[in-house]
């Protein structure tokens, strides 16, 4: 015969993983892209942020930025659109060829949405 105490356990571990588990998908972060007083730049703003070049064409949206784990130079990950009929293509160019325009976009001067798309396609490992 279980005691209460045991059945009691066992009803909050059915009850615990019964409940959803978090999302971990990165959303847009709603809003203008949020710059520190020392002038540093959260990740999470930068999220669904468009990228244009220096001619005002849009060449990209950041769908997530990469940080190596021993530090170093950051990784901005962006979809440069359809990709051989398969859906959005990701490519990886460094954070700081990246430029804050405005309040809400990004700018890499020189570069054009054919260039992007012909970089090698990133891996972020999230599936």
């Amino acid at each position: 015969m279980m005691k209460v105490p045991t059945i009691v356990a066992a009803a909050t571990l059915a009850l615990a993983f019964a409940a959803p588990m978090p999302s971990f998908a990165q959303t847009q972060f709603p809003g203008a892209i949020y710059v520190a007083p020392d002038h540093s730049m959260s990740a999470k703003s930068l999220i669904g942020v468009m990228v244009y070049n220096d001619q005002h064409d849009k060449i990209g949206t950041i769908e997530t930025v990469m940080v190596p784990p021993s530090g170093g130079a950051a990784t901005a990950v962006l979809s440069v659109g359809d990709y051989l009929g398969t859906g959005k293509k990701m490519v990886g160019v460094p954070l700081s060829h990246l430029q804050l325009e405005g309040k809400d976009t990004m700018m890499m001067a020189g570069a054009t949405k054919s260039m992007l798309e012909s970089l090698p396609a990133y891996n972020t490992g999230g599936g």
